[in-house]
């Protein structure tokens, strides 16, 4: 580089030199014929202006002979005198000619010399345009070889950047390469590890299957021991009929159902729009995703991601919660919850791919409905109260038959399930919502559906049955009623801020059908009247609320949040 700068300053001082001897050459060349002339017609002029004197001083001599020849012979010359007058008359007219004409010669002398004055001026004029322009020029020159070091310097910095760049360049090449083999035998180990998984989870559904096996059979056995001790009991006490009791779910008499469905028909007074909170409960270590009064309106279950079942005694005298007690035994959040029509047992729906029924005198699960491959979002008792019904992930509705312990059959919806609807008048028809928008109506005898699409994904489904109505909530943001004698949607609800959250938030009928209910994002809860559509909300939740349902008898209304709180709502 040091070498490259000294012959560079070699060649710009050449180039200075050459400029600079150029300029004067060219300067002298101009003014030389100038010069010169002027030296001459100053040579002339002087030349002239002696000739002039001498003649002048020569005329002021023959005129002082003049006078003296005529004060001394005028009379006594005569006419010799006379004769040499003339000729010093014709002297002085010639000398005084001659003296006019080198005038003459001097004036135009001067006029030239003034010309080649005004010339040399100009040329004067014109060098100094001349050296300015070579100053600038130069300057000019200093500047662009100023400017052409900085950029070689530049570019000396950029060339060191790009060596430095391609050092960086393939050094990332050898970390790619280093990080494509190690991703190459992370991923081969990961096979492995989910090929292991996979055996293992199939190890963890067979021995789920076992334990299963080993509870129900336990509880059978216990049962058939209470069974078998109370019947002892009782015929020794008294010798009346006793029913049997079949399965490990009671199976209910006739006094029993009567007293239910009144229980389920005692609507005394109108249901409520929510005011004002009555309580909050908030014992889940997690978000709430489920809740359920039971039919006869003494319980309440909530369930949520902490993998419990919490139940309480409703006391409407003092119109507080009292905890009764917490069903274990998912190993996955809860995802609903329902009470059987004696309000005895509760069946939960898990994420661990199972469905379990509780009693509410037990926290054991009694029964442990494995089979499906993917979560159980949806669990309902059907009408004969022997029977459930799962919907899952896995794209399947079960059927489970509680008596014998066993799945009875699998329906192929085709699309992950969000909820179902069994019971209720339905009789041997299930409803499911789905994931793919739509709504499928299946018949127990058959394995097809019949379906309505909508225009978002399914989150939940209630039913009305005393009007045949149907409400579905889905994540368009609009709750809809659908007619079930004509599959048509006869109302939509929907209001500015409402927003529907997860996939698997519910909405709810009132008991009397005179209101739905459901929750926003906001934590804002969204209440609208069926037959006016007129909405009407309250904020008390502080995050999304996922659940709601009304007292059965339509005095007490319950909503859970993503923030693990349950909120009792009055008048």
């Amino acid at each position: 580089m040091m070498e490259a700068d000294a012959e560079w300053d070699d060649w710009k001082a050449e180039i200075l030199q050459q400029l600079r001897q150029r300029a004067q050459q060219e300067s002298i060349g101009c003014l030389t014929e100038p010069f010169t002339c002027h030296g001459h017609l100053q040579d002339q002029v002087e030349s002239c202006n002696r000739e002039i004197t001498r003649l002048k001083y020569h005329n002021q001599e023959l005129e002082q002979q003049v006078e003296e020849l005529e004060k001394s012979g005028r009379g006594e010359m005569g006419k010799e005198k006379g004769t040499a007058l003339t000729k010093a008359n014709k002297r002085i007219t010639e000398l005084q000619k001659k003296l006019g004409e080198r005038t003459e010669e001097l004036v135009a002398s001067s006029k030239q010399q003034n010309d080649y004055v005004a010339k040399v001026t100009n040329l004067v004029t014109q060098l100094r345009q001349r050296d300015d322009e070579v100053v600038k020029k130069d300057n000019r020159l200093k500047d662009m070889i100023q400017t052409q070091r900085k950029l070689e310097e530049s570019k000396h910095d950029a060339e060191e950047v790009l060596e430095a760049a391609h050092k960086a360049h393939q050094t990332l090449i050898d970390e790619h390469q280093a990080l494509q083999l190690a991703y190459n035998s992370t991923d081969g180990k990961l096979r492995e590890l989910q090929a292991e998984n996979d055996r293992f989870r199939k190890q963890l559904l067979h021995y789920k299957m076992k334990d299963a096996d080993r509870l129900n059979k336990e509880n059978y056995q216990q049962k058939m021991l209470r069974d078998k001790r109370l019947q002892n009991e009782l015929a020794e006490a008294s010798k009346t009929k006793t029913s049997k009791i079949k399965g490990s779910v009671a199976e209910p008499t006739k006094k029993e159902m009567k007293a239910s469905e009144l229980a389920l028909m005692d609507v005394s007074a109108p249901s409520i729009c929510p005011g004002s909170p009555l309580c909050t409960l908030d014992d889940h270590e997690n978000e709430v995703s489920a809740l359920c009064f039971s039919p006869d309106g003494n319980y309440f279950a909530t369930g949520g991601a902490d993998k419990v079942v919490k139940v309480y005694n409703w006391k409407p005298l003092s119109e507080t919660m009292e905890p009764r007690c917490t069903l274990q035994g998912s190993s996955a959040s809860i995802m609903s919850v329902q009470f059987d029509q004696l309000s005895k047992f509760v069946l939960a729906a898990s994420n661990d791919y199972a469905a379990r029924i509780w009693s509410i005198h037990d926290p054991r699960p009694k029964h442990n409905l494995t089979g499906h491959t993917n979560k159980v979002m949806a669990a309902r008792f059907l009408e004969d109260n022997h029977k459930v019904v799962t919907g899952s992930h896995d794209r399947t509705l079960k059927i489970w038959d509680i008596q014998v312990k066993t799945c009875q059959k699998t329906l192929f919806a085709g699309s992950s399930c969000n909820d179902v609807v069994a019971g209720k008048g339905l009789g041997s028809a299930i409803i499911s919502g789905h994931f793919d928008k739509r709504i499928r109506f299946w018949d127990l005898r058959s394995t097809t559906a019949n379906e309505i699409a909508l225009q978002g994904k399914v989150t939940s489904l209630d039913l009305f049955p005393e009007r045949h109505l149907l409400l579905c909530c889905s994540r368009d943001n609009t709750l809809r009623l659908i007619d079930l004698r004509q599959n048509s949607i006869t109302a939509t609800f929907s209001a500015p801020g409402f927003n529907v959250s997860v996939d698997w938030a519910r909405a709810c009928f009132s008991p009397d059908g005179q209101y739905v209910a459901a929750g926003s994002s906001d934590g804002t809860l969204f209440v609208w009247e069926t037959l006016t559509g007129r909405p009407k909300s309250k904020k008390e939740h502080g995050r999304d609320i996922v659940v709601c349902d009304w007292h059965p008898k339509g005095q007490l209304f319950a909503s859970g949040d993503r923030n693990k709180k349950v909120i009792l709502w009055r008048r």
